[in-house]
């Protein structure tokens, strides 16, 4: 797949980011555990403004992954004059050295332009964290409303797909 497919979720400057909650797992739901996992919360410093983000997201060996994310992007208002938020699960998960991509349908939002299969990437460049690990900005899928993308479509983007930019505050981890 083309990173080309991807639409920048703004334009630069008006850009959201990802802020993700845990999702419970029942215990023993899969077999053998995680063989991956991804976990952060951070903010994003952009010449707009700040955007806040927080991720957890778990790969099992079957292939299959879960997470949660939510963006805050103050800077953006919505048609309706709401402070845009998403919240997105995350239902594919894929990683490549230090750096975790991921794929994801949009659970809820307060834009209704913005519903289709999200993407996204972090990379965990140590500790602290603040100052040297990034995230990138949230693509979607397309902008025709009369088609919905696959999540799992982030088994097709590599790690240089997305930009990354450094994060002013927070720490990822990608075990």
């Amino acid at each position: 797949m083309k990173s080309n497919l991807y639409k920048f979720l703004f334009a630069p400057g008006i850009l959201a980011l990802v802020t993700v909650t845990l999702l419970a797992v029942a215990p023993g739901s899969k077999a053998g555990g995680p063989t991956a996992s991804a976990n952060g919360q951070g903010t994003l410093l952009t010449p707009d403004g700040r955007r806040q983000f927080a991720l957890s997201a778990r790969l099992y060996p079957d292939g299959t992954a879960n997470g949660n994310a939510i963006l805050h992007n103050p800077e953006f208002t919505t048609t309706n004059g709401q402070r845009y938020q998403l919240q997105v699960d995350i239902q594919c998960m894929k990683v490549v050295g230090n750096i975790a991509i991921f794929g994801g349908t949009t659970r809820r939002t307060n834009d209704p332009t913005l519903v289709d299969a999200v993407f996204f990437s972090v990379q965990d460049n140590g500790e602290p964290g603040k100052g040297v690990d990034r995230i990138s900005r949230a693509f979607f899928w397309d902008d025709d409303p009369t088609t919905t993308g696959d999540p799992q479509a982030c088994q097709f983007v590599t790690p240089t797909d997305f930009p990354l930019e450094t994060i002013e505050a927070g720490n990822i981890q990608v075990k």
